[in-house]
């Protein structure tokens, strides 16, 4: 598979994986020979990019964290609690049990994928925006935690909170949440106070692990003092939140929003890095640097060389350094172990 930047898209391409909503529901199936009406709904949507399967883009496998069932149905849960809780309900207590369920199949995703890096750009629809990040974040939150050796208890609570952690942003105004605009000071309250009201609700209407609460209630905190609600820092702002931290800012920065285009995968771990020991735990930026990939699978990339390649694998450890498929030539190199390639480096990635 190839991902290609929505303007790149063209008539009989294929779909090279399902295409879904925020709230789980089947857009286009995996191989659509793709219509210029398919396009166009693409693009009302609000996806800025597809994965696209063709013969050139073979050996770019994929190994996804989440079957994709796995991830509809997580989709579907997700979004039923969010609008359940905007309803002012709850979910039933067969609903709980589904989303517990759901947690559960991502944490064992995780534990039995040990090697799996996460590789995929999210292919998010703008209006269900809030259900694929929750979905993402207890994801990416999930791989992290894994690699920050957390036992399997402790991963659950982690990945509940991710699809928790922005539940008392229905609490805020819709137009205050997506205003393209610089908020007033006013508003800008209002949106810093969604992990009080996000805690203070699954504290009164649900029987979660107090972690889980807490990661709600701190995963905005800095690692130097600087964030909030509480402006906790460093070792007061439980483990589990600032792992959260971190999934939820690197999801955030490469979705696309009313307020910023997405920045590249590479543009956003720069920033995370840059920002260690000041926003982020350096312990678990250092394990992000390793495990989120800056060149994602699929994706198109220019070489110090002037040569444009396609990125086919990455290498944990080597994040910079993956193996790459000249589009020129068809030529496979790996950036991380082959002595003719030592002296080329990667300058852009391309979307």
């Amino acid at each position: 598979m190839r991902y290609l930047p929505i303007n790149q898209i063209q008539q009989d391409m294929v779909l090279g994986q399902e295409l879904y909503d925020g709230r789980g529901n089947l857009l286009l199936p995996k191989y659509t020979k793709l219509t210029e009406d398919h396009i166009s709904y693409i693009i009302f949507h609000g996806i800025t990019g597809l994965y696209i399967d063709d013969s050139f883009s073979k050996e770019a496998e994929i190994r996804e964290v989440l079957e994709p069932e796995v991830r509809r149905e997580t989709l579907r849960i997700v979004s039923k609690l969010f609008q359940r809780t905007l309803e002012g309900d709850t979910l039933t207590d067969p609903e709980e049990d589904a989303l517990r369920k759901k947690v559960e199949n991502v944490v064992s995703s995780v534990l039995d994928n040990p090697d799996v890096l996460y590789n995929l750009l999210e292919l998010k629809t703008f209006d269900d925006y809030t259900y694929c990040h929750s979905t993402s974040v207890a994801v990416i939150a999930g791989v992290l935690g894994a690699k920050c050796c957390l036992n399997e208890e402790q991963l659950k609570d982690l990945v509940m909170a991710g699809f928790l952690h922005d539940i008392g942003k229905v609490y805020v105004d819709e137009d205050i949440i997506n205003a393209p605009r610089r908020l007033t000071e006013a508003e800008r309250a209002k949106v810093m106070d969604h992990p009080r009201l996000g805690y203070e609700f699954l504290k009164e209407n649900y029987n979660f692990h107090e972690t889980v609460n807490r990661s709600v209630y701190e995963h905005h905190e800095w690692y130097n003092g600087g964030g909030y609600p509480c402006r906790k820092k460093s070792q007061d702002i439980l483990y589990l939140a600032r792992i959260l931290k971190v999934a939820d800012v690197f999801d955030a920065m490469t979705s696309n929003r009313s307020y910023h285009s997405p920045y590249l995968p590479s543009e956003v771990m720069e920033y995370i890095m840059a920002r260690s020991g000041m926003e982020f735990d350096p312990e678990v930026v250092d394990v992000a640097t390793k495990e989120l990939s800056v060149y994602p699978v699929g994706c198109e990339v220019e070489l110090s060389n002037g040569a444009h390649a396609l990125v086919i694998r990455n290498h944990r450890g080597y994040s910079l350094r993956p193996t790459i498929k000249q589009l020129e030539t068809g030529e496979i190199m790996d950036l991380s172990d082959n002595r003719k390639s030592w002296s080329i480096t990667i300058t852009k990635l391309l979307m």
